[in-house]
């Protein structure tokens, strides 16, 4: 055999070994796997609270370096000391008020259960006559309905004695977010040089006819992602607010639970107002039919003001998507991911969008100038 031919065959049996290897012991191979890539967690979210917060810290850092004149360095410490203080503020304030809201209400909830069963009932049958439905039989919805809540009693009774054992993990926890908001406070800190050391690193290792669409593409989903949380992380603290507010002004039960609902759901384009919406509508019917339509003449206001003043100074055309791609979008990525499918739908989506828009008019330019100069050339002769 020539050297050659003995080469390929050492390539060839040195890939079926490892192959073989691999196929045998893949289920230890997995574990190995997921262990490692577990370890790099903490990297990949600094990387995503980086992402997030760099607009608060170069608004921060701006501020220090133009207004205070602060140097530089200076300005970057004051900045992220800055951001980093207000970010867990706004944590500590969410765990320390609305979240025991938020458990005391569904605490109230479930023991007042019977009453609001029957306010429910009553309710409904009041609707129903007035929209000429009369004699039907709601036990099958009521059973279904108290068998629901029933199960979210025994989830109640069995997560609060199991909180006090955990402090082990929440420890845990607190250690893998300090590692996590030091990581992302040096990324912060060092973008710039972080950004020059990976455009050198990939000259250095990829070849230059990838190089350069690779790059496009990088910056285009960082754009598409940067602009959507930007725009939605704002609209959903402002209409979240906005509804704990005016459920407040206006006296009606459960403002925490249904604020808090339609501020995160916010996030889903179209569906999330409905499903925040919806929530509030169906605990206040368990009240009375007359808060339950209250809430929803609010709702239909906010709404309102959200869609005409809110959206378009906030968000405006930060995504740039078709409402009928948003739609199509935030089905299909909630039926294949659940609620992480739906929000990150879209940004995705509209990433696939403009890479697709931008190739399309790339195509359709190079086509009318070929157009063009066979057209020069045919007249020529």
């Amino acid at each position: 055999m020539s050297r050659k031919a003995v080469h390929e065959w050492i390539i060839l049996l040195t890939y079926l070994f490892f192959l073989i290897i691999i196929t045998v012991h893949s289920g230890y191979l997995g574990r190995k796997l997921l262990f490692v890539s577990r370890q790099f967690l903490p990297l990949v979210f600094a990387g995503i609270l980086a992402f997030v917060l760099n607009h608060p810290y170069e608004y921060v850092r701006s501020f220090f370096d133009k207004s205070v004149k602060l140097p530089e360095k200076a300005a970057r410490i004051a900045g992220l000391l800055t951001v980093y203080v207000g970010a867990i503020g706004i944590v500590a304030a969410v765990l320390r008020f609305a979240l025991p809201h938020f458990v005391s209400g569904l605490q109230g909830f479930i023991e007042n259960r019977e009453g609001y069963m029957q306010a429910f009932e009553s309710s409904l049958l009041v609707l129903l006559k007035k929209a000429g439905i009369e004699d039907l039989n709601l036990s099958p919805l009521m059973e279904g309905i108290s068998g629901y809540i029933g199960q979210l009693d025994e989830i109640m009774d069995e997560i609060f004695p199991k909180m006090a054992g955990l402090t082990t993990g929440a420890l845990r926890s607190l250690a893998t977010f300090g590692i996590t908001a030091v990581l992302s406070a040096y990324i912060l800190y060092d973008k710039e040089k972080l950004k020059c050391q990976m455009k050198r690193l990939y000259r250095a290792y990829m070849p230059k006819s990838i190089y350069d669409p690779v790059k496009h593409l990088a910056l285009t989903a960082m754009t598409v992602f940067d602009r959507f949380i930007a725009g939605q992380g704002l609209e959903s603290l402002i209409l979240g607010s906005l509804c704990f507010v005016g459920m407040f002004l206006l006296g009606l039960e459960y403002s925490g639970i249904v604020s808090l609902v339609v501020g995160l759901t916010a996030f889903i384009p179209l569906l999330g107002a409905y499903i925040g919406g919806g929530l509030g509508v169906v605990l206040l019917l368990f009240i009375s039919v007359k808060k339950a339509l209250t809430f929803l003449i609010f709702f239909v206001i906010l709404q309102q003001v959200e869609n005409n003043l809110i959206y378009p100074r906030v968000v405006g055309k930060r995504t740039g998507l078709p409402g009928l791609w948003v739609l199509a979008a935030v089905t299909i990525g909630g039926g294949l991911f659940g609620v992480f499918g739906m929000v990150l739908s879209v940004p995705a989506a509209t990433f696939l969008y403009v890479i697709i828009q931008k190739d399309v008019a790339k195509r359709e330019m190079n086509t009318s100038i070929s157009k063009s100069t066979g057209q020069k050339n045919k007249n020529k002769l």
